[in-house]
């Protein structure tokens, strides 16, 4: 591996009953390719994938702590997981390195049998002590780390390993999310050997992996590339012989990078999409979805006056939701909830709409929170700093807020950091107010609410706690009855939405942009679970 730093530059119901029909998986053979396209050429080797990663450097390299998609699309070519969600069918849970499971019939103890022969990039080989490592790093933090996707495994009471190649799990109560928590691209399993001899820190600094492709080199503010790994433990892939992804945080540049084929795939703007089609359409495909993410205004409850539930509901009474929809999606998008509405698990828009300050009667609103405002003492209003990411999408978001929070006296600066440095100040909870764009790996309520919501949950910003929501998401995650569970989850989310420890505003409808000669690959709603690339080949 080669690291050269420049200073300068320019699941809907799959985790119900379908992940009990999965409980004895057999053995994948090594080259899955269930439910692909069925492609007329044959696949070709060699050539690299170039792609667009819009959203800047990586905090660090280390997806265990990292909550933004800029580190996972960085590393996840390099890594390998336990289980693993289908390339060609999203909802579908299938062996990676684990070759096969079984889950007792109480529902409590999952094993696993792991294949033989994996190695890691740096030659250490694969065992079931690097999964039990892996687990406990993600559920026990060392000090100074912060696991984002840590409440997703709060059942599990132990991780046995009778031999390198099994590994028993036991959970406390039946808990149906299980397996797809450990498919999230975002926790792939990591050398045990290799991070006790260099330290917990070397995750944020080098990638070492199992997975299709090496680290080769990284330019800060630039690129960064990885190569076909030779030694692969699926027999002929991967195809490519790397992947390359360009830092282009400017939305013109990243486009024009597109429209030219520097680079094969990028989420389009809907306000392009309709240019691109004209460009295009011969030569790329287009797949939309509703992404698996919400936008979010966050205000800090550990400082006054955000502490104050008046303050926070006149927050949420304020903000004109179909604007946003508006204004920054040309009206490509849904009204903010934790959960999509077009899943298994989401409020139905109707509901949705009956909630305090999602209706259509907005001066009614305002009125109402000017008086909240008054009756909190802050009549008069008051200056705000509102935080976000230094990205034209972020900063067009936090104005809009800034503009819509002078309706109720609240004199918004907006002040953008670098993706890292904004993560400091949040986790010192050093801000007033954050304007934010969310994005998670699993539609799922233990997942999106055991990191967002809960009251411990790590990445509540607000830090706003709502006991009643708690024990609903304790109920819910323990109810196998797919139908009992559903109406469960809406509950909590009527309850959790109007505690106002977010103000959501929408949720985007996008389209992925793919060239045609791009073969073997699906874009899937959670892009990070599908970034691997283990099976793509370029037909050219």
């Amino acid at each position: 591996m080669r690291v050269r730093v420049k200073l300068t530059s320019s699941l809907a119901l799959a985790t119900g009953t379908f992940l009990v029909a999965l409980a004895c998986a057999p053995a994948a053979q090594p080259t899955p390719q269930s439910g692909g396209p069925q492609e007329v050429a044959q696949p070709k080797s060699g050539g690299v994938l170039n792609l667009v990663q819009t959203l800047g450097d990586p905090p660090s390299f280390d997806t265990h702590q990292e909550s933004t998609g800029a580190t996972t699309q960085s590393v996840h070519p390099s890594h390998d997981n336990l289980v693993r969600f289908d390339w060609f069918e999203p909802e579908k849970i299938v062996p990676d390195l684990a070759e096969k499971w079984d889950v007792s019939a109480d529902g409590r103890t999952y094993t696993f049998v792991l294949r033989k022969g994996v190695k890691f990039h740096n030659g250490d080989p694969f065992t079931s002590a690097d999964v039990q490592f892996t687990l406990d790093r993600v559920m026990n933090p060392p000090k100074g780390m912060v696991s984002p996707r840590r409440d997703q495994f709060s059942a599990i009471t132990s991780i046995e390993t009778p031999d390198d190649s099994t590994v028993k799990i036991t959970v406390k109560r039946p808990n149906p999310s299980l397996l797809a928590a450990l498919s999230q691209g975002v926790l792939p399993i990591y050398d045990k050997k290799w991070i006790e001899a260099k330290g917990n820190d070397i995750p944020k600094k080098e990638i070492n992996g199992t997975g299709p492709f090496k680290m080769k080199e990284y330019i800060r503010g630039v690129s960064i590339e990885s190569e076909r790994n030779p030694d692969y433990w699926v027999k002929g892939r991967p195809y490519l012989g790397g992947v390359k992804s360009y830092y282009i945080t400017d939305p013109n540049t990243a486009m024009a990078a597109f429209r030219t084929g520097q680079v094969v795939m990028h989420s389009l703007e809907p306000g392009s999409i309709k240019q691109i089609k004209d460009e295009l359409s011969d030569r790329v495909g287009f797949y939309p979805s509703e992404g698996e993410g919400f936008t979010a205004l966050i205000p800090n409850s550990k400082r006054k006056p955000w502490s104050e539930p008046k303050v926070r509901e006149a927050l949420n009474l304020v903000i004109d939701r179909p604007a946003f929809i508006q204004v920054l999606r040309s009206g490509e998008g849904t009204v903010g909830a934790y959960m999509k509405i077009s899943g298994a698990w989401g409020l139905p828009q109707e509901e949705l709409l009956k909630l305090p300050g999602y209706g259509k009667d907005k001066a009614k609103d305002i009125e109402r929170a000017k008086q909240l405002m008054a009756e909190a003492g802050l009549g008069a209003g008051m200056d705000v700093v509102i935080l976000t990411r230094k990205l034209q999408s972020y900063i067009d978001t936090a104005v809009l807020f800034q503009d819509q929070l002078k309706k109720i006296g609240l004199n918004g600066t907006v002040k953008s950091y670098e993706t890292s440095e904004a993560y400091d100040l949040i986790r010192k909870a050093d801000y007033d107010l954050i304007s934010w764009g969310f994005g998670y790996s699993l539609e799922d309520p233990d997942a999106v609410y055991g990191e967002f919501v809960v009251c411990n949950a790590p990445r509540n910003w607000g830090y706003a706690c709502t006991p009643e929501v708690d024990a609903l998401f304790e109920k819910q995650s323990q109810e196998l009855d797919i139908a009992k569970r559903q109406a469960l989850v809406r509950e909590m989310e009527r309850k959790a939405i109007t505690s106002n420890a977010m103000i959501l505003t929408h949720r985007s409808i996008g389209t992925t942009a793919l060239y045609n000669y791009v073969k073997g690959y699906k874009p899937h709603a959670a892009t990070r679970n599908n970034q691997r690339f283990v099976e793509v080949w370029l037909d050219r």
